[in-house]
């Protein structure tokens, strides 16, 4: 993927039409967001995943505004879920963090809406659509075709479940039920090690409450 998973994450939840964080992730965005850049974190190998528990092996930056961010808060020793929980105190305009990093590579674009001079609202537009395209289509390769999916489309995947935004990628009913299927067993996919799969596994049923 050309974009990490948080990135990725977001533009499916924004809605295309509207501009705006889609009304169905308001409640789940934020930690879903994080919790992908904890697991990006993982690929990357900044980090190691033990028992449950993070463990920080290489601060050094990835190249990325964002992640670097969040890699700088990371506490060695703590439980997955404690660390987005405890992330989400540190980073509640992470939305416009990855506004600002998307709108720089020309993916999105922000527009205002204005009645004479005096402005009324703002929304993000998507200015280069080929990145969430290329997202969309490899989800449904996984769902329609059983294309292997790399980690971080696995990752994608399930957050996407988790964040209750399924139903954008798959708008038709049938479509999503199969969907849905693919989606809620990505954590035990075998193209995920026994680490990652436990992480995705204690962050759906944290997700689930």
């Amino acid at each position: 993927m050309k974009l990490s998973i948080a990135e990725g994450l977001y533009l499916i939840a924004l809605d295309d039409e509207e501009g705006r964080l889609l009304a169905a992730a308001e409640k789940t965005i934020i930690p879903g967001l994080l919790s992908a850049i904890v697991l990006e974190m993982y690929i990357q190998k900044k980090i190691s995943l033990s028992g449950g528990h993070l463990q920080v092996v290489d601060s050094s930056g990835t190249g990325n505004g964002v992640l670097d961010k969040v890699l700088q808060k990371l506490h060695s020793g703590t439980e997955v879920v404690e660390q987005i929980k405890e992330l989400e105190h540190n980073f509640k305009d992470i939305m416009v963090d990855l506004n600002s990093l998307l709108a720089q590579r020309g993916i999105l674009q922000k527009e205002k809406t204005k009645l004479l001079w005096i402005p009324l609202s703002e929304r993000m537009d998507n200015a280069n659509y080929a990145f969430e395209e290329e997202i969309r289509n490899n989800l449904k390769a996984i769902v329609f075709k059983s294309a292997k999916p790399s980690p971080s489309f696995a990752i994608l995947m399930s957050l996407i479940y988790d964040c209750n935004i399924l139903e954008e990628v798959f708008p038709d009913r049938d479509d999503l039920v199969d969907a849905i299927k693919v989606a809620k067993d990505m954590p035990n996919s075998p193209i995920l090690d026994q680490e990652l799969s436990a992480a995705l596994l204690v962050l759906k049923a944290y997700f689930g409450k």
